[in-house]
């Protein structure tokens, strides 16, 4: 294979990739907007039917969630795309990406704008329609070599990965173990190009305090204010930081109680948990049940909700030996990519538990995800995307047994 002519016909495919990316982007694909998740699901089949064996819909279910009411309800997610080629050989990849982003429907950013003529601000730009693209035409471009009919490859496309992978995670369980490899296609780490290391681990739980309801006018000390009862249990939970290595515990959201003339019934926390080895886990739930037990108080009630849905991602010798492979290609395309730790979570967190080699940065480069300054760089569509091609290819050609031996 000549490599010049190869990454000069993938960058010749560049505007097609914007006119695409327009289109994805069009389409408001917020997690919870189940009909702009079918339009999207709809938009992805037709673009892998022509180089796909099999394309799956997996209906996504409902998950659930903690109000910031303190009450349980019901969290309806879209389909799941697993599109799937030469099923029947043992050689498996596996790519994933999601459809869903973080701008709901009412979300104030829904348009596209040029920046300059690199650059285009716009939801899901970059996380992560721009990286389903490089994905979908890195294995169209691989599907053109002979040594494309060696290897099998499957593509998992999950629409909830925004809101943690509540429904997708145990479809990723089932299947992770079949592959040697699995490439993910969230963006870049920075706006050069530089890749993922270690990841962080997180637990998103929701504290619930339960007091008793009273006329603060008429009634007051027969009332139990549960904002004043959680209150010092926020500043307990807030100290744990700096106490172990590598975890911290944001309170991210709170809320209580509802007139001013209403002596509090309800008070809710929300807590954002980052830990860097599997045994911090253990560590942080004993730590809030310490204090729970310590604000011990018959008059009210405290519950705990939520799980710790991503687990720590730590590099291997294999996953070493995959960034190594892809970094001295990028050099013969005359980029320099590095990586680094993050303390970000993602689906590679989820597949890496399995003992994958995972590489979980393939996406386009980019940056501001996850706020109404995201942005892509234009230029990044054809690289990433020779990038990933050719990768294919010497995994292909024996380099998935390499990472192995």
């Amino acid at each position: 294979m000549n490599e010049k002519d190869f990454i000069a016909g993938i960058s010749a495919k560049q505007p097609d990739m914007i006119e695409q990316l327009h289109q994805l982007c069009q389409i408001n694909s917020g997690s919870e907007n189940l009909a702009g998740l079918e339009q999207m699901s709809k938009e992805l089949s037709a673009l892998f039917k022509p180089i796909a064996d099999e394309i799956q819909e997996t209906p996504g279910g409902e998950a659930f969630t903690v109000t910031m009411q303190g009450l349980e309800q019901p969290l309806a997610c879209g389909k799941h795309l697993y599109i799937r080629k030469r099923p029947e050989l043992q050689r498996r990849i596996l790519l994933t990406g999601h459809m869903d982003t973080v701008y709901a429907i009412d979300h104030p950013f829904q348009t596209l704008r040029y920046l300059n003529e690199n650059t285009i601000n716009g939801p899901g730009v970059s996380d992560m329609k721009g990286g389903l693209l490089v994905m979908f035409h890195a294995l169209h471009a691989f599907e053109q070599l002979p040594v494309a009919e060696s290897i099998g490859w499957d593509v998992m496309i999950n629409s909830d990965e925004e809101i943690g992978s509540p429904t997708s995670a145990s479809l990723m369980d089932t299947i992770a173990k079949q592959y040697q490899a699995a490439l993910i296609y969230e963006p870049a780490t920075t706006p050069q190009g530089d890749l993922t290391r270690n990841r962080k681990g997180s637990g998103k739980l929701t504290l619930v305090a339960i007091g008793r309801a009273a006329h603060a006018g008429r009634s007051f000390y027969e009332g139990r204010n549960a904002i004043c009862y959680i209150a010092p249990i926020i500043s307990a939970i807030h100290a744990l930081n700096g106490q172990r290595e590598g975890v911290t515990i944001n309170v991210g959201k709170i809320a209580g109680g509802e007139a001013l003339n209403i002596v509090a019934e309800k008070a809710v926390i929300k807590l954002d948990i980052r830990i860097s080895a599997p045994e911090d886990e253990a560590w942080v739930r004993a730590q809030l049940d310490a204090i729970a037990s310590k604000y011990h108080d018959p008059d009210y009630q405290l519950h705990i909700h939520g799980a710790f849905a991503r687990p720590v991602k730590r590099v291997d010798k294999r996953t070493e030996r995959l960034f190594h492979r892809i970094r001295n290609i990028a050099q013969r395309m005359g980029l320099q990519i590095n990586w680094q730790d993050s303390g970000g979570c993602c689906d590679g967190n989820n597949i890496a538990v399995h003992g994958v080699p995972v590489i979980d940065t393939l996406g386009v480069r980019g940056g501001h995800i996850h706020s109404s300054n995201e942005y892509i760089l234009l230029d990044s569509l054809a690289e990433r995307t020779a990038l990933s091609a050719l990768l294919l290819h010497e995994l292909a050609e024996g380099g998935l047994e390499e990472l192995h031996a």
